[in-house]
């Protein structure tokens, strides 16, 4: 396993337009705990910060519904688009504090 991904402070970050620091802490749980590989590429690819805010952008448009509601919708939202992977690495966050509702 990889890393896990420490969640940085709210100041500090460089996320797209219409995304919170809620959608933040969402994304980071998803880059951590799920075992979707295609979830856990576009949330780490959103969250690094060598990718400009425009590139971000740009992915975010052509996500699907799951990672969409993680960037710019609320908890409710993502946990109704979640596979059974993305559900539990959103408990797994939950259960460790590491999600802001």
């Amino acid at each position: 396993m990889s890393t896990k991904i420490k969640v940085m402070d709210r100041t500090t970050l460089k996320m797209p337009v219409g995304a919170t620091y809620k959608n933040y802490t969402m994304l980071v749980a998803i880059a951590n705990y799920s075992t979707n590989t295609v979830c856990v590429g576009n949330a780490k690819l959103i969250l690094d910060e060598d990718v400009d805010v425009e590139r971000k952008k740009q992915v975010l448009w052509g996500m699907g519904g799951f990672m969409r509601a993680i960037c710019i919708e609320d908890f409710a939202g993502a946990w109704r688009r979640a596979d059974g992977s993305n559900r539990e690495a959103l408990l797994e966050a939950l259960t460790n504090n590491e999600i802001e509702l």
